[in-house]
């Protein structure tokens, strides 16, 4: 806000300057308005006269992810999840051993970024059902979520999910349990059961294909 000089002129007249009102934040203006903190009027100005700066929601969806606690390593917004593991793991030198536990870490990470942790929430069981294609017509409580979800014929890959849940990807479907192990066992793509029993989420989904 621009204070008003005490007289401008227009040609040969001299007008006073008007003395603006003094609001408090938090005020209701006339006009139905809310005064709001200078400091935050100033942000709002700036983001505004900057144009094409608007933050993507599949930016701001995966914020807080595994990735985050890596404040050196950019990560891209609409990369795989593997694809950015990958480039991490060259960017921190693991070693091979130390890559494998930090995958499963990852994964984990992940799943509790989209889910947290409160496994007593039953819209967030209901919620991983309708993702993987179950219908929530009759999941009224979180055993028989677990149940439909714990089901053999429900084949997931947990990186595919995340990336589903990422950026969009397609959430591959199987047609028998064989494609879906052929598919898992490919490098990255599976997890420790031990880790994955901290989370009910993730365990609920892991299968033995080994």
């Amino acid at each position: 806000m621009t204070k008003a000089k005490p007289h401008s002129r227009s040609g040969s007249a001299t007008v006073p300057a008007t003395k603006e009102p003094t609001v408090r934040t938090g005020e209701i203006l006339p006009s139905g308005g809310l005064a709001l903190p200078q400091h935050v009027v100033q942000e709002l100005s700036s983001a505004a006269s900057t144009p094409g700066t608007a933050t993507p929601a599949s930016e701001t969806s995966t914020a807080g992810g595994y990735f985050a606690q890596f404040g050196d390593f950019t990560p891209q917004v609409d990369a795989g999840f593997l694809n950015q593991f990958n480039k991490l793991a060259l960017h921190e030198n693991w070693s091979k051993r130390e890559k494998a536990r930090r995958r499963d870490e990852a994964i984990e990470t992940e799943f509790t970024h989209y889910f947290g942790t409160d496994y007593h929430d039953v819209a967030k069981w209901q919620e991983l059902c309708g993702l993987v294609g179950l219908q929530a017509e009759g999941l009224s409580s979180i055993t028989k979520c677990k149940k439909a979800l714990g089901a053999r014929k429900v084949m997931v890959n947990l990186v595919n999910l995340i990336d589903h849940l990422k950026n969009g990807t397609p959430l591959m479907k199987f047609k028998n349990f064989w494609e879906f192990q052929r598919y898992t066992l490919k490098p990255g793509r599976c997890m420790s059961r031990t880790l994955a029993k901290k989370n009910a989420f993730v365990n609920v989904l892991l299968r033995h294909v080994a």
